[in-house]
């Protein structure tokens, strides 16, 4: 599979696969990877002449006769074939009669065309076409950007709206952002309509504007019950039971997978997966890798497994009525800062 990256470096040498699909949760550059690919094979005045656009409905055979359509004052056709089911899981039945003759067709496309089937979100890799499209080197993968990444384009945002800020205020910022740029994005519209005029956006700006997420909370919780700081701990755990919405059953099942992803990455590691496949096998953000490096350094194996044994005996205790809603989290928490003053 190519990464984006390797995709716009071919795209740039104009030598890029003729029948693609775009996959992964990087909407983004996705859209971008669209934009410059149109730029790229239709000429300017000509686009719509050139272009045929398909909904997830279309059937291979529909999919066969767009391709089959000869350009109009151009080398190329451009057919893009939106969230198909042929690709990806979708609700209700799929057309896939003829996927046998679009499989065949796609394999010796004619030279007048590109082909792209373009997706939200990840595509389905048990799908034939998929795998067909993966074995001709087309399928390009969209995946939130590493922490180095994010933090080049976060400055060059920046830049474009004449703002700056410190490294710290910029590794708060997204620390407390989703990891998408979308979603940043909007994070970063409301930090810019709080500073101002003003040029420096600071650290303080940033804790007044934009809460710390989820997964930002647990992770300060980790960090609290790595140095047995037993009052920070519950101090966090009560501001997260007392947010909007949150509940023990909420709570208590993002903790144990966080524990599961850190058991996981320990394994791993001692095994020496690389993080690209301890991502694939654990779903840890490749942006969170560091984090886990740092937290799981905390607790060997056997004492990862044991809490983790732990969050499931108490997830099946309070389900089943044997402790009650406002004690189970915390027992948890305790078990933990317990298990940490019995290692001094």
């Amino acid at each position: 599979m190519l990464n984006y990256k390797e995709f716009f470096n071919l795209l740039r040498g104009g030598d890029f696969p003729r029948v693609m699909l775009f996959d992964g949760e990087e909407e983004y550059i996705k859209d971008s990877a669209l934009h410059q690919l149109r730029v790229k094979v239709l000429p300017e005045g000509l686009e719509e002449m050139n272009e045929t656009l398909l909904s997830a409905a279309a059937s291979p055979h529909e999919i066969i006769e767009a391709c089959e359509t000869l350009p109009f004052l151009s080398p190329k056709r451009l057919v893009v074939v939106r969230g198909s089911g042929l690709v990806q899981k979708l609700s209700g039945t799929v057309k896939e009669d003829g996927l046998d003759d679009l499989l065949s067709y796609v394999s010796a496309l004619p030279d007048h065309v590109i082909l792209l089937f373009f997706n939200r979100g990840k595509a389905e890799h048990t799908k034939k076409l998929t795998a067909r499209i993966e074995a001709m080197s087309g399928r390009v993968g969209f995946e939130p950007l590493s922490a180095p990444e994010k933090e080049m384009w976060l400055s060059r945002e920046l830049k474009t709206h004449g703002k700056a800020m410190t490294k710290e205020a910029a590794s708060l910022f997204l620390s407390r952002c989703d990891p998408l740029i979308v979603p940043t994005l909007q994070e970063l519209e409301k930090l810019l309509s709080y500073v101002g005029t003003r040029l420096n956006i600071e650290k303080e700006d940033i804790e007044a504007v934009i809460a710390p997420s989820l997964e930002d909370r647990l992770f300060m919780l980790f960090d609290a019950l790595i140095t047995g700081n037993a009052f920070s701990a519950m101090t966090i755990l009560k501001g997260m039971l007392s947010g909007k919405d949150s509940s023990t059953v909420q709570l208590l099942t993002p903790l144990t997978l966080r524990i599961r992803q850190m058991h996981d990455y320990k394994v791993l590691k001692i095994k020496g997966t690389t993080d690209k496949e301890i991502a694939e096998y654990t779903g840890i953000r490749s942006n969170m890798m560091w984090l886990y490096e740092k937290q799981t350094r905390a607790f060997s194996e056997g004492e990862l497994e044991e809490l983790l044994e732990d969050c499931i005996r108490m997830d099946y205790e309070f389900k089943s009525g044997q402790i009650a809603e406002d004690s189970a989290l915390d027992t948890v928490v305790m078990r933990l800062i317990n298990r940490k003053k019995g290692r001094k």
